[in-house]
């Protein structure tokens, strides 16, 4: 592959379900272009601008019996459908599988409205065009209008219907926590409808990675209400005055959210985490309800 490689690993796949029915063992290697998967045998070549899904889950079917997760690349090359599975353990993967996402979508032109609603209300802002940019943990638009969602704070999307410059399209709105804790509505719409896919992909896979994590984790009604109010007030925040709490109950229900992972504590003070900032947008998804 002429040009730079951006993920270059050694890891067990099946280059091709149709044509093999058993993982082989080999190198996965990455450009801006391209995904290589190569044995000492075979080379398999995955064009980006063909891939039109990408899942990282528990192994599907047959395939369990090899891995315990796998990401699952589907694309087309040459007029055909393929899917190549790779083993989905690890760090390493995990970062492949986010580089995967920018490869297929940062800057994509993007039409986003942004809010479409606060609360309830509508609101009269239009759609405006920009940049896509995702990455662990964000989705951002870059431009004059600029903005970053958090994919943690997000508690629902969905494809809808909108008008978008006279055209009726689809458009993924999603539902997440702006300041304050005030639910947020934002739609984005790209020209693509295997990037929209994509995106809808990228997000769906981010958050059900966090409500999994979350899932794990046993909370009582005390520690969401410290929870909410670190979100809701800030790292300045005077928590034990909020909650009523004692400076010593306080500090062992702070250590006990920092060893599930919810919150981190630094100069600053107290402050949540991806998966603290999941905790709340459940909590108030729940309480809107």
């Amino acid at each position: 592959m002429s040009e730079s490689a951006i993920a270059d690993f050694v890891t067990s796949f099946v280059p091709d379900t149709a044509t093999h029915a058993e993982p082989v063992r080999g190198r996965v290697v990455m450009s801006k272009r391209r995904i290589v998967l190569a044995t000492g045998d075979e080379t398999t070549t995955i064009p980006l601008g063909g891939v039109f899904d990408v899942q990282h889950e528990t192994a599907p079917g047959d395939l369990a019996e090899f891995f315990d997760d796998t990401v699952t690349v589907a694309y087309e090359r040459d007029g055909d459908r393929r899917v190549a599975v790779i083993e989905g353990a690890g760090d390493t993967v995990e970062r492949f599988v986010v580089l995967v996402f920018k490869g297929l979508l940062n800057g994509s032109t993007v039409y986003a409205k942004h809010p479409a609603r606060r609360g309830g209300r509508v609101t009269d802002q239009s759609f405006a065009s920009g940049a896509l940019a995702v990455s662990p943990g964000t989705v951002a638009v870059r431009g004059d209008a600029g903005f970053s969602l958090d994919i943690s704070t997000v508690t629902h999307f969905e494809r809808v219907d909108r008008d978008v410059g006279g055209t009726t399209r689809k458009i993924l709105s999603v539902r997440h926590l702006g300041d304050a804790g005030q639910q947020v509505t934002t739609e984005l719409a790209l020209d693509s409808g295997r990037k929209m896919n994509l995106l809808g992909r990228f997000i769906r896979l981010r958050y059900t990675h966090l409500k999994q994590e979350l899932a794990d984790v046993d909370l009582t009604e005390e520690a969401v209400e410290a929870l909410v109010a670190i979100y809701s007030s800030g790292p300045d925040a005077n928590v034990a005055t909020v909650l009523g709490l004692d400076a010593s109950r306080l500090t062992v229900l702070l250590n006990d959210l920092i060893e599930k992972g919810l919150v981190a504590d630094d100069e600053s003070g107290p402050r949540l985490t991806a998966m603290g900032q999941a905790a709340v947008s459940e909590h108030i998804e729940a309480v809107n309800f």
